[in-house]
């Protein structure tokens, strides 16, 4: 019985490599949702994209930062829905304003939500509702005519019929693959995560396939002792990608932090199409994968991101499958 069931199990092992999950599971033209609200960004995952010359996705990020500046910047993207597009410094995102004021190196084309209604439209999406009404965007400037700024989203005005109330009607937004970098997920990608999440639960849910990448690979028993911090289950998964410092320059809660030098870095070598092309030559297309990527950080640059340890403290879920014996009282 035992070995039957590792049997089983091993056939549901999604483990491969980056440059393997991206290529088998990442199409020109794909929707593709980016998960991760501020930290847990999939950097690795994209500068994979990168390096296959991916074409005309459509791509999908809540929190838009360097990461997505960096895919634009290297032409892989046709259509950006986001709420915004910064350096989190702050700074100015140049590859972003370029594709805006000069089309350079390519027309994009941008969606714009406010945070809460980014969310609301990966619930619909994860739902399969028609949309989700609210009254969130009403009086924000969302509601007033689209300009010709070529910045535009799909949210509808309507009455309610229940209550004759204007009410903002925001469509679903679904994802053809998701990609996530995470803490931890076992080999069949029932994937955990903790710290500031963000809209990821919605995000994930809405999407066909799913490629997560993670900081470590653990053993199911861990994470069945630690269910709350689940965000998708393994039958959700395609693939499962063991990448640490998969999200740096983000920072990972528990693994290592922003590194704020490096963003400034990015900011002054990206502020024209010729400073970019050389920072990505230096950082994506003149290296193979994530390894090389950490050799030219340096260990003692990673080892200084690195946090305290600070744990929470342990609860009980308890066992509740011994007890159909308990007499009535």
């Amino acid at each position: 019985m035992q070995e039957g069931k590792k049997a089983n199990m091993s056939k549901d092992n999604k483990l491969m490599s980056m440059s393997e999950a991206i290529d088998r599971y990442v199409a020109d033209g794909d929707v593709l949702y980016l998960g991760g609200f501020i930290q847990q960004e999939p950097f690795a995952a994209a500068h994979e994209i990168i390096r296959q010359g991916k074409r005309d996705l459509t791509v999908s990020k809540c929190a838009a930062l360097i990461l997505v500046d960096q895919m634009i910047g290297a032409g892989v993207i046709s259509h950006l829905i986001t709420t915004f597009t910064w350096n989190p410094l702050p700074a100015t995102a140049h590859c972003f304003v370029r594709a805006l004021t000069k089309h350079a190196p390519r027309k994009v084309e941008i969606e714009e939500y406010s945070i809460l209604a980014l969310n609301l439209a990966y619930f619909a999406g994860a739902l399969d509702l028609p949309y989700v009404a609210t009254k969130t965007m009403l009086g924000s400037g969302f509601d007033w005519e689209q300009s010709n700024s070529g910045v535009k989203n799909r949210l509808k005005f309507e009455e309610s019929p229940f209550t004759g109330e204007r009410v903002c009607l925001v469509p679903p937004i679904k994802h053809d693959v998701g990609i996530m970098q995470v803490q931890r997920s076992d080999p069949y990608g029932n994937a955990q995560a903790w710290g500031m999440l963000g809209e990821v639960r919605y995000g994930l849910q809405s999407c066909e396939k799913l490629i997560i990448c993670a900081e470590e690979i653990v053993d199911t028993d861990i994470v069945i002792r630690d269910p709350n911090r689940t965000l998708v289950p393994a039958f959700r998964v395609s693939a499962v990608v063991k990448e640490p410092w998969g999200s740096h320059p983000a920072p990972m809660a528990g693994y290592y932090d922003m590194d704020w030098p490096y963003n400034a870095y990015y900011e002054k070598e990206t502020r024209t199409e010729e400073l970019f092309r050389e920072f990505m030559k230096k950082w994506v297309y003149g290296i193979r994968d994530r390894k090389d990527y950490l050799k030219l950080l340096g260990q003692d640059r990673l080892e200084a991101l690195r946090p305290e340890r600070f744990e929470s403290d342990p609860v009980s879920y308890g066992r509740l499958t011994t007890h159909f014996g308990v007499p009535h009282a």
